[in-house]
């Protein structure tokens, strides 16, 4: 027996099939605005008193309380677990549906050229019809070949024939 959230969170870890641009930069930028919120969220939840020096996640990056980083490991290390998986399936099938393995997505290992590469094939359309990874997320349809100009002539009916 499925329920409501099996399906979904099915198709959302599932590596097989295709995914369209659509799908993918829609679900980057919530996933962006997401963690962003959530950051907002654990320093307004547990603001830095002031003199207070606190802690710098990374560097470059203002710090935050004890108790705002304590939110980011406990709670956004298991949602960043999940997402990450999500958001990589995502990246495999819409590798797929550009006609690419989803192995070319370890290019993402060489530093700022790799990143560059999967961000312009992440870009590009789809590839039209079936494929070997699924069938066309957009719908398209086969259209048959055009006839090749040397048999589309076609003879016109002959005169009738008088016979006098």
């Amino acid at each position: 027996m499925t329920n409501w959230l099996t399906v979904p969170v099915k198709r959302m870890t599932d590596f097989k099939g295709r995914s369209r641009r659509r799908e993918f930069w829609i679900f980057s930028f919530a996933l962006l605005a997401f963690w962003v919120a959530f950051f907002l969220a654990a320093d307004a939840l547990f603001p830095l008193p002031e003199g207070v020096p606190g802690e710098a996640p990374l560097d470059d990056v203002p710090p935050i309380s004890v108790g705002a980083n304590r939110m980011v490991v406990w709670l956004g290390l298991p949602l960043l677990l999940f997402f990450g998986w999500v958001h990589l399936a995502l990246s495999i099938r819409r590798l797929h549906d550009t006609g690419r393995s989803g192995w070319w997505y370890l290019v993402i290992l060489i530093p700022w050229l790799g990143t560059i590469w999967l961000f312009v094939w992440f870009l590009q359309d789809s590839q039209p019809f079936d494929t070997i990874f699924g069938p066309d997320p957009k719908g398209r349809v086969e259209v048959p070949p055009k006839p090749d100009r040397e048999f589309d002539y076609v003879p016109l009916p002959a005169a009738p024939v008088r016979r006098d």
